[in-house]
């Protein structure tokens, strides 16, 4: 008798187990990233959906490199992003004269929405303008961890003596009266605050428009070596039954299976740590969307 009812247990627990998994129960692995470099970029994920040759410039950390938040994805399938943790090679200077001839972006986004460079200036009127600069692209938005620094470039047809504001995360601004040149102009900006910050300009009594920059609380790790760990998490989406799906990030950045030029169900990206987001998975026919915490230095693996 209790090997009866032992039985009829198992059977109600394995039934119900395979209608949450046909469902589309999540099933989130967790694990703690081990094969880091000492700078806390992990550089063996993205090798393992780019070649060697292909590695993007963002995973080697230098002075000129950029990190993982706030990343964008352009045609190639690489991303995007728009800060470092080394302080650049200024000349002590926070605010410089720039020249973008020969390092002009390929495309510019505003927000969640994105044109190519040339369809901009041939539709921009000239007007005082913000943007935060990346290797390939301008936006005017970003993301990046606690004392990352990131480069700004405004722009003004006339120059001048300007006001530079900060709005912080607590409502205070910050006025920084400096100098910009005609054209071009590069400052420097330091992540010293978590939370939101708002950034403009004014020259000759005409606003620019305004970039946002979102800090994580989580910076990046000060120790170097095998005890260090990186401040991004690392997200991986496997299905057996599911190709040819799209992977999208907080309704801003998207990935395909397509994307590493294998139609193989597996999207694999990263994510800014210690923070909420929401990964939505769609296809023809399906829709799942989770959200969740997902914390710095670890590796994460959805199976659907």
């Amino acid at each position: 008798m209790n090997f009866k009812r032992a039985l009829i247990s198992l059977l109600i627990i394995l039934s119900v187990g395979f209608a949450g998994s046909v469902d589309g129960a999540e099933v989130w692995d967790e694990e703690p990233i081990t094969d880091f470099d000492g700078e806390g970029i992990g550089v063996s994920f993205d090798e393992t959906y780019y070649s060697e040759e292909d590695t993007p410039d963002m995973l080697v950390r230098s002075s000129a490199s950029f990190g993982t938040y706030g990343a964008t994805t352009g045609t190639s399938g690489i991303s995007e992003a728009y800060y470092s943790m080394d302080a650049p090679s200024s000349g002590g200077s926070d605010v410089q004269q720039y020249s973008i001839s020969g390092s002009e972006p390929s495309t510019v986004y505003f927000g969640d929405k994105s044109v190519s460079y040339s369809t901009y200036r041939s539709t921009y009127t000239g007007t005082n303008s913000l943007w935060i600069l990346g290797s390939w692209s301008w936006t005017q938005y970003a993301s990046c961890p606690l004392w990352a620094y990131l480069q700004l470039l405004a722009y003004s047809p006339s120059g001048g003596s300007t006001d530079l504001y900060e709005i912080y995360p607590n409502g205070n601004v910050e006025q920084d009266s400096t100098y910009f040149w005609p054209g071009y102009t590069r400052i420097n900006f330091r992540a010293d605050t978590s939370g939101r910050h708002i950034l403009l300009f004014v020259v000759n009594n005409q606003p620019s428009n305004a970039v946002v920059i979102d800090v994580s609380s989580s910076g990046w790790p000060s120790g170097s070596g095998s005890g260090s760990a990186p401040s991004y998490a690392q997200v991986t989406v496997r299905s057996s039954q599911l190709y040819g799906y799209t992977v999208s990030v907080d309704g801003v950045r998207s990935y395909s299976d397509y994307s590493d030029g294998s139609l193989d169900g597996v999207v694999s990206f990263t994510v800014a740590g210690d923070q909420s987001h929401t990964i939505t998975i769609t296809s023809s026919g399906y829709l799942r969307s989770y959200t969740r915490l997902f914390r710095s230095g670890y590796a994460y693996t959805l199976t659907i």
